[in-house]
């Protein structure tokens, strides 16, 4: 490695940067050497993490083999670095036809290539080893390096045998990246990949320009209506909705096409390969102004103009979470990350947690990941020094001027709930139900419903409840339902019964109680 190489002067010229972002510097001095030594990088995301080892990369005169599991993140760094070092950056994946991958590997085995990427069960097979024997390596790259620890929000077993696979391709050193490391975390990744006395860059994990908010919710439907009307705000897109399922993408999709003025897009691993490229495709360039995701949507993406990021569910750890809102925002212009929480999702977390198959290590992490978020999610403090706490960040939360801070420390900026719409199914000459209006709602679900229905079942009719029994009986048309799924099953229950006990309804009595209505001292059984 030459040792004249001035890393400022190569930015310049092959980035057209004048100065590195906090921390790029000594992660690529450290990387260029020589000699090259071990680097673990933790860097929100947005902050230039792949700029530490793609600058060394193209500066040195060995091959440079990133390890990536996502492959959106692999084709669009290698589009973007084709433009700025043509002929010297390539990947081998599943989805490239097999000639393209052998001839990415000759082009290695050549020496005309400085970056290969690659995913890591490709990387540890005997095929790929084998092909590679000959190759000089510099730098084994070890891109979303949270995935070898059993404390990280994704891990992966194929991790644990990159060490092995950096070590006999006789690599100089090793480059660890992840945007998502608690301390633990990150001491695992020294670990897990033996990495010798590395050298360690860490920007803190606050990111000035994003406001973060966790909006109650009391049901599905009000999360999707709450979301139409922050999507529909001056400014809020482009914008990405993480749902929790395939299923529930594609639903969530059709709400938001229906009542937003902007296109609007599903995107799951279930979508056809093409289908999938395409909706990425349309939107990076701006067609496409809300794409509604599981997680497979989004990682490595760099779209700088990402306004909104929203949850459709609590996601399963704080990591997971902060690195998908970290998604928005990295233009350095004002964001929001928007997290619709239901007290559904706890219990989901906690089914999931039971039912999933693992050692005793990797089901303690997971029971300490989920009182991490819940614990973000409900505290009544400040949520952005929760945040920082979490990755042992110490330093106070400092958002751009103009930029709120979080939904506790300034309540104002969050999105108004909006008014339940009403039913379609209104039969005709039915009354109407004023928004807000508990007391109506009640007593009209009392009177039009049939069969007749007790207190749990106004209850689950008013919060949009979708009980087979409530489906069967039709309940789910009355006039009133769900226009008042924002109000807890608590607060519906305690209104019934004070109008029970102002004489308004009345309990029939019996093995299966049924409501009725009181007027002027007569009782009208509802119809």
């Amino acid at each position: 490695m030459d040792p004249s190489v001035n890393p400022s002067l190569a930015l310049r010229e092959t980035f057209g940067f004048d100065a590195f972002r906090p921390g790029q510097e000594d992660a690529v001095r450290a990387a260029i050497g020589p000699p090259a030594r071990d680097v673990l990088v933790v860097m929100p995301t947005g902050a230039g993490k792949s700029l530490c080892y793609q600058l060394p990369a193209l500066v040195r005169d060995d091959v440079t083999l990133v390890v990536s599991p996502l492959v959106s993140l692999m084709r669009d760094q290698v589009d973007s670095l084709a433009k700025i070092a043509p002929g010297r950056v390539a990947l081998v994946n599943s989805q490239r036809d097999a000639a393209d991958n052998r001839a990415a590997l000759r082009a290695a085995a050549g020496g005309t290539l400085r970056l290969l990427y690659i995913a890591p069960e490709r990387c540890c097979t005997a095929p790929f080893l084998q092909a590679m024997k000959d190759i000089e390596i510099g730098l084994f790259v070890v891109d979303e390096a949270h995935c070898v620890s059993q404390w990280g929000h994704d891990f992966r077993p194929d991790y644990f045998r990159l060490a092995d696979v950096a070590r006999r391709l006789g690599a100089e050193a090793i480059i660890a990246s992840t945007a998502t490391a608690t301390p633990q975390v990150a001491n695992d990744i020294v670990l897990r990949l033996g990495l010798r006395d590395p050298v360690r860059v860490a920007t803190g994990f606050d990111r000035p320009s994003l406001s973060v908010g966790v909006i109650p919710c009391a049901s599905a439907q009000a999360k999707h209506r709450h979301i139409a009307a922050a999507l529909q705000e001056p400014g809020a897109t482009p914008a990405i909705v993480y749902a929790g399922t395939r299923s529930g993408a594609e639903k969530l999709a059709g709400h938001l096409s229906g009542d937003l003025d902007g296109t609007v897009a599903a995107y799951h691993a279930g979508l056809g390969r093409e289908r999938r490229v395409d909706v990425q495709r349309r939107f990076m360039d701006g067609r496409l102004d809300v794409v509604v995701a599981t997680n497979a949507f989004g990682m490595g993406i760099d779209k700088a103009d990402v306004r909104t990021v929203c949850h459709e569910s609590v996601p399963g750890s704080i990591e997971a979470y902060y690195q998908e809102a970290g998604r928005a925002g990295r233009d350095g212009r004002p964001a929001r990350a928007l997290l619709f929480a239901e007290g559904r999702d706890k219990g989901l977390h906690v089914f999931f947690i039971q039912r999933a198959e693992g050692s005793f290590e990797s089901t303690r992490a997971r029971w300490s990941q989920y009182r991490a978020v819940w614990r973000f999610v409900e505290t009544p403090a400040c949520r952005r020094t929760a945040i920082l706490r979490h990755f042992g960040d110490r330093r106070t939360p400092a958002p751009m001027p103009g930029v709120p801070c979080c939904d506790v420390c300034d309540p104002s900026w969050v999105p108004a709930a909006p008014a339940p719409k009403r039913s379609r199914s209104r039969p005709a000459g039915a009354p109407v139900v004023a928004a807000g209006d508990l007391d109506a709602a009640i007593v009209e679900v009392v009177e039009t419903a049939h069969p007749p229905v007790g207190r749990t079942r106004t209850i689950e009719i008013l919060r949009g409840g979708r009980a087979q029994a409530l489906v069967r009986s039709g309940h789910d048309g009355l006039p009133a339902y769900g226009t008042f799924d924002h109000l807890t099953a608590k607060q519906v229950m305690a209104r019934v019964d004070e109008l029970i006990a102002a004489g308004r309804l009345r309990s029939t009595g019996g093995m299966y109680p049924k409501l009725e209505t009181v007027d002027r001292g007569r009782l009208q059984r509802a119809a």
